[in-house]
């Protein structure tokens, strides 16, 4: 893999807010191969080489270790005496610098990109949210909000939520064009169980139908309290601007873990 090919992964990778790796030669003493450079990511599987064998082998198993301790680290990898016991002939020594990645931005998952699901999209990357936005429907219908966001993954139905390659640990925004399709996100969202916030649009009594639903389905009424519906602040708002305003105040109020109360009280 080229090293520009490698610079764009990380890059995505960063913006996606995907963990990883990067394990480049320092210096390779006897070795076939004198620089390299991979990604590696939190399952072992990677991008690039740095030369492979028992050396790669170990490099790869010291980056998993580094992501798990969000650390980095300098390896030295010598298995001379290994080898000379064994009779091998083919020898060297590999040095490695091994450096943990990691976005630093909040993960926002926005399901659904109508008019109040653009404006969140909006008003979240003005505060320094990544945008994730999953949508059955593509560009002719809600080519903004693809455009605005970071990421945009496209469904075959909202329920997919809940097996679609997604930031880890994100915040959850379910803003869907119906009550079923609601249900069904907010059921494929809940199913995930790494959420750091979910709330979801709606008036109280649409909130109350979909909940029953839910219980009815299998949800446990546990997981359901955990769900802000309806979604944001009460700060007394109707379109889709002044709606983000305070779905994005009550997703930094949780960030932060305050109470959303005014300053002045």
């Amino acid at each position: 893999m080229e090293l520009c090919d490698l610079l764009l992964e990380q890059a995505s990778n960063l913006k996606n807010g995907q963990e990883f790796a990067v394990v480049t030669t320092v210096e390779a003493d006897g070795l076939a191969r004198t620089s390299g450079k991979m990604l590696v990511y939190p399952d072992g599987t990677i991008s690039g080489t740095v030369g492979g064998g028992m050396w790669e082998r170990a490099a790869i198993r010291d980056a998993m270790d580094c992501i798990t301790a969000k650390k980095n680290d300098v390896k030295v990898y010598d298995f001379s005496d290994e080898m000379s016991k064994a009779g091998i002939r083919c020898q060297g020594t590999l040095r490695v610098f091994i450096e943990y990645c990691g976005s630093d931005r909040t993960q926002l998952v926005v399901v659904g990109g109508g008019h109040v699901g653009h404006a969140v999209i909006q008003a979240a990357k003005t505060v320094g949210f990544a945008v994730t936005l999953a949508d059955t429907r593509g560009e002719e219908e809600i080519g903004d909000a693809i455009r605005l966001a970071d990421r945009f993954i496209r469904m075959d139905s909202f329920g997919d939520v809940a097996k679609a390659e997604l930031p880890k640990n994100p915040f959850y925004v379910v803003s869907t064009y119906g009550h079923q399709v609601d249900g069904a996100a907010l059921k494929g969202v809940i199913s995930r169980g790494d959420a750091a916030y979910i709330g979801m649009l709606g008036s109280t009594k649409k909130v109350s139908a979909i909940f029953a639903q839910l219980r009815n389905a299998g949800v446990k009424q546990e997981d359901l309290d955990q769900v802000f519906a309806p979604i944001g602040l009460d700060l007394g708002g109707e379109t889709p601007e002044e709606l983000a305003v305070a779905i994005v105040a009550e997703m930094l109020a949780v960030k932060y873990g305050r109470e959303g109360k005014s300053l002045s009280r």
